[in-house]
């Protein structure tokens, strides 16, 4: 039997829904080649959407200011080559790749500033994966950001908060944002 029902589905709602379900696999240990390539797909339909919405805005990855237009297509070349490979067979159908799944981060990362760039709302998912990132890897966030969490949480709860398992961190989000 054939299921008729149809549901639509925008851009930004499937950029919001690969970066939902990579940020999940993420905090429960999934499979990284899968995060990675639902974190590159929803990080490059968010780049592109809010580059249409805001042509003259250049701070992801594909077009940060930090890189030199000179070397920009060689940057991204480099920085798509895993979602490249893990999407394609075409022409390297018996290669094989080595990858660090730390560098799906960054697409998480980008995803989410891309969406908000776009106009979409911020998820319960990417506001957990940035508060462990807050948490876990604070050198990564900067003294604007660490300020709004410090003053939203008091310091004897953030111990707590951190010792929390990574495999139990968005279930105790959730949680706590009940």
């Amino acid at each position: 039997m054939v299921d008729k029902a149809k549901i639509t589905v925008t851009k930004l709602d499937a950029a919001r829904r690969q970066l939902r379900t990579a940020i999940r696999l993420w905090f429960e240990g999934g499979d990284p080649v899968s995060i990675h390539t639902l974190a590159f797909a929803a990080y490059e339909i968010a780049h592109v959407v809010s580059k249409k919405r805001d042509h003259f805005r250049r701070d992801l990855i594909f077009d940060s200011f930090k890189i030199k237009d000179e070397y920009r297509g060689d940057w991204n070349k480099h920085i798509k080559k895993h979602a490249t490979f893990f999407k394609h067979a075409d022409k390297d159908w018996d290669n094989s790749i080595e990858f660090s799944p730390t560098l799906s981060l960054l697409f998480i990362m980008g995803a989410g500033a891309g969406l908000r760039l776009a106009g979409a709302p911020k998820s319960a998912e990417e506001s957990a994966f940035e508060f462990w990132i807050f948490l876990h890897r604070p050198r990564w966030v900067s003294a604007r950001v660490r300020k709004l969490f410090e003053d939203k949480i008091e310091v004897e709860n953030l111990a707590h908060m951190k010792a929390v398992p990574k495999s139990l961190f968005l279930k105790a989000f959730y949680l706590a944002c009940q």
